[in-house]
């Protein structure tokens, strides 16, 4: 991230001029520095919702109410879709935890929280998730990164030919 010669973290004119990507850069820096400072345990959900919008726009969808359970995206060919993203840093792990299978597909996407870059994602169906899920003793549903890296089908280029368009 380079700023320009002339910005000033405090000035909005210049963080008006920054991509995106360098943003979501900057508030990651922010965000390490508040937790550092003992202020937070966990990272926001700000990827998350990008990562809805990018569904959204890659799948020719439309977002869904915050309220409505289970379901971020309908699709543009009227496909359920549950977006999951995890924004670790690179090569970390984790999994996704599904409270049900009331979808279509699920849109599992992995970013780099270094570098706010989409890692790899994936597309599977509801059946696809219960598949390679395991049921914890709460009876939620959890997925595991690595499974997810290879079940369903990649979705990584389309989206992150979408993320691109986001200014």
């Amino acid at each position: 991230m380079t700023p320009p010669p002339d910005a000033h973290p405090s000035d909005p004119a210049s963080l008006a001029r920054l991509p995106l990507r360098d943003l979501l850069a900057l508030r990651n820096a922010i965000d390490q520095e508040i937790a550092s400072r003992g202020h937070t345990r966990t990272a926001a959900s700000l990827h998350g919702e990008l990562m809805e919008r990018v569904v959204a726009d890659a799948y020719e969808g439309e977002l869904t109410p915050p309220t409505r359970r289970s379901v971020d995206v309908v699709a543009g060919d009227g496909r359920a879709i549950q977006v999951k993203v995890r924004s670790l840093p690179r090569g970390s792990t984790r999994f996704w935890q599904f409270e049900d299978l009331d979808f279509d597909v699920a849109v599992v996407i992995a970013m780099d929280r270094d570098t706010a870059e989409i890692d790899w994602a994936r597309e599977l169906s509801a059946a696809q998730v219960a598949e390679v899920s395991t049921t914890h003793a709460s009876g939620k549903l959890r997925l595991p990164m690595g499974r997810a890296r290879s079940a369903g089908h990649d979705v990584t280029a389309r989206l992150r030919e979408a993320y691109a368009g986001l200014s």
